[in-house]
């Protein structure tokens, strides 16, 4: 996907708004050895109106003899970051036994319709992770823990913050592993201006990380996120942005400190310190609406993965209420077995076909 930022021109005169996500390439690998057609839609303009043009891709195989060899059927762990910023925080993540949050700083009805835009709900959650005290972390969690009685774990000091009808959340050490869902967690402390922590989970050999409310990635940070092979990191503000933008001095300060939000540029230095130790996703969160933009934090920590030498990584963003599609932890970076060909053909077809 491609993200437009204000003033980007794609020589087409589409409406088209700053965030406004077009899709410019599309891979698909086969679940089996045949050929699938697939529908392309090619926007383009006639005077000042929008038109579409559809386009069909017919996906054969490279070489048939290996579409299938060394891969898993089935990845053993993905997620979903449901939503990611200030208006609240929830991450969907799933192993063989089932499903879990990583907090809930939506009320529950909306975390339901989030989850319905995944193909999952409410009955798919065991339990919920949380790893900070603020309520764009935490708002969702009566109301959740009231409906479906999920456990509730709480990093050290988060806890301490919820009202009694939440007393049995189990606070859980910083370091300590525990298991939940049949997948083994782990929280880590990071440098912010309230108790707050990352989290580490793992399926045998598949590991997520996630860090977001800090103020700096240093060892203390990087340390558990080391072999992961997909991250969750804030990538809250353009510091340029920052700096001339709206807020207040004050906040301003608050924001760039040492117990503040991580900067896209230190989101960029913190990619390449964990690039060699197998990352192959990274998923950049709680963007600042007003001082940074998904093409921004993009654009800027792939420019610094790319200078690195490790631009196969996949960088994206997450986005306030739009869940990323599910990312499955561990997919190869390079993975190539098809050769696209588009030929127009009339809009009555089917978007998929089989051949």
């Amino acid at each position: 996907m491609a993200l437009i930022q204000h003033g980007e021109s794609l020589g087409v005169a589409c409406l088209l708004e700053e965030g406004d996500q077009i899709l410019v390439r599309e891979e698909q690998l086969l679940p089996s050895p045949v050929c699938h057609t697939l529908i392309l839609r090619e926007a383009g303009c006639v005077g000042s109106q929008p038109v579409v043009r559809p386009r069909r891709a017919k996906i054969s195989e490279r070489n048939p003899g290996s579409v299938l060899r060394g891969r898993k059927k089935e990845q053993s762990l993905r997620f979903s970051v449901l939503s990611s910023g200030s208006s609240g925080n929830s991450t969907y993540i799933e192993g063989p036994a089932g499903g879990l949050l990583v907090d809930v700083g939506l009320q529950c009805r909306r975390v339901d319709g989030l989850l319905a835009r995944i193909g999952r709900s409410l009955e798919d959650i065991s339990a919920v992770l949380l790893t900070h005290g603020h309520a764009d972390h935490t708002s969702g969690l009566r109301s959740l823990v009231r409906e479906c009685g999920v456990e509730v774990f709480a990093a050290p000091g988060v806890r301490a913050g919820l009202k009694s009808a939440l007393a049995p959340a189990k606070e859980v050490e910083a370091g300590g592993t525990f298991e939940v869902g049949g997948l083994v967690a782990t929280f880590f402390e990071v440098p912010h201006d309230s108790s707050t922590c990352g989290v580490r989970i793992s399926e045998g050999e598949r590991a997520l990380a996630m860090a977001t409310d800090l103020g700096e990635a240093g060892p203390e940070v990087l340390g558990p996120m080391i072999g992961a092979e997909a991250v969750v990191l804030e990538a809250n503000h353009d510091l340029d942005w920052l700096r001339s933008g709206p807020y207040s001095a004050r906040l301003k300060r608050r924001i760039s400190s040492r117990s503040g939000h991580l900067s896209n540029h230190q989101a960029a230095e913190a990619a390449i310190a964990l690039a060699p130790h197998g990352l192959k996703d990274l998923i950049l969160a709680h963007l600042s609406r007003t001082n940074n933009s998904p093409a921004r934090a993009c654009g800027t920590v792939r420019n610094a993965l790319r200078g690195a030498g490790r631009d196969g990584i996949r960088v994206r963003a997450a986005m306030a209420g739009h869940p990323t599609p599910f990312i499955e932890v561990g997919t190869p970076i390079e993975d190539r077995e098809y050769v696209y060909r588009y030929e127009r053909r009339s809009t009555s077809e089917r978007l998929f076909e089989t051949e």
